[in-house]
């Protein structure tokens, strides 16, 4: 009998890590903010979910292509819902009820998004559902649903064929785009309920069909298994929030080290393990505010920060210099 009580996952080996330096553009559902939070409350380089929460691997290949081809919104492109001008293409946050400015919106984020896709190191896609909504009267997929009427589309659950003959040519692109970029697919461990319980594992499995041929077809494209840990490592309702779908942020702190171990050089460990101490020191309350205690922390801290800087010129703390610069 295993003394563990637990399945701990073997996440298998990565040729390419994770340095401080490393650029990391994450895109897809709304486990992708889980950890893209952790990129960025760590001060790593990375740009998470810049054009909203995508879930469906369409979308996601749809907006990417847009991005390489610097593909700009064009007025007649939106459509109009209660006095709102929305994109089917973009998340909610780009609505507004100027259509110059929604494009604008849009188009500035595109920029951003291709300038930062162009150097980027890695590029994290996860996959949240196959499930997508076909506009009736265009029959292209869209990324939301702006609380159109439901008659205004065709729902259906995509085959992991088509996903594949998707990403073939999505891959491809990239790597004409950006040579150097290496790819990590995941697949969202929260649940989607609104199917039931079969349908949810019926539409990931999908996900997972897909992923395994595109990682054994193309070099430099692998899969991190978030889902696994968090079904079969953790497999617990305590690690879920109190919809019982989504993981908790233990459940997310877990998944996060798990990643790093693998996928983060020592160099890049090291460097988490140090502003570890920022972060903590940055949540620091005291009692007195203007007594002297707090100006020896202060000028404590502000070594630790220059520090950090000389050792990994790679990373700017000006944001942690001027907070505790305050103090003095």
């Amino acid at each position: 009998m295993s003394s563990e009580f637990r399945t701990i996952v073997d996440i298998g080996k990565f040729e390419s890590n994770f340095d401080v330096g490393s650029r990391a553009l994450l895109l897809g559902s709304c486990f992708t903010d889980n950890i893209g939070s952790k990129f960025t409350e760590n001060r790593l380089n990375a740009l998470v979910n810049p054009l909203g929460d995508i879930y469906n691997p369409v979308s996601i290949a749809r907006l990417l292509n847009r991005v390489i081809e610097q593909h700009y919104c064009d007025q007649e492109e939106l459509v109009e819902q209660n006095g709102l001008w929305h994109h089917f293409d973009f998340h909610g946050r780009f609505s507004g009820t100027n259509k110059n400015e929604v494009c604008a919106n849009i188009n500035r984020t595109v920029q951003e998004c291709g300038q930062f896709l162009k150097s980027a190191d890695f590029l994290l896609l996860t996959f949240g559902t196959s499930f997508v909504y076909e506009r009736t009267d265009t029959s292209e997929i869209v990324t939301n649903c702006h609380k159109f009427p439901s008659d205004f589309f065709i729902r259906y659950r995509l085959e992991p064929e088509e996903i594949i003959t998707l990403y073939k040519e999505l891959i491809v692109s990239l790597r004409v785009f950006n040579p150097g970029l290496k790819i990590i697919f995941t697949v969202s461990p929260v649940r989607h309920w609104k199917d039931g319980a079969h349908q949810n594992q019926v539409s990931k499995a999908a996900l997972f069909l897909a992923v395994d041929k595109l990682c054994e077809v193309f070099e430099k494209v692998w899969y991190f298994p978030a889902y696994e840990i968090l079904m079969d490592d953790l497999r617990d309702y305590r690690f879920y929030d109190e919809r019982m779908f989504n993981p908790s942020a233990v459940a997310v702190e877990y998944i996060w080290n798990r990643f790093v171990n693998v996928l983060f050089t020592p160099r890049a460990q090291k460097f988490l393990q140090k502003i570890e101490k920022v972060k903590k020191a940055r949540n620091h309350r005291f009692l007195h505010p203007n007594a002297e205690s707090q100006r020896r922390f202060a000028h404590k801290m502000l070594r630790l920060v220059d520090d950090i800087e000389q050792e990994f010129p790679e990373i700017v703390l000006s944001a942690d210099r001027e907070y505790f610069s305050q103090w003095l």
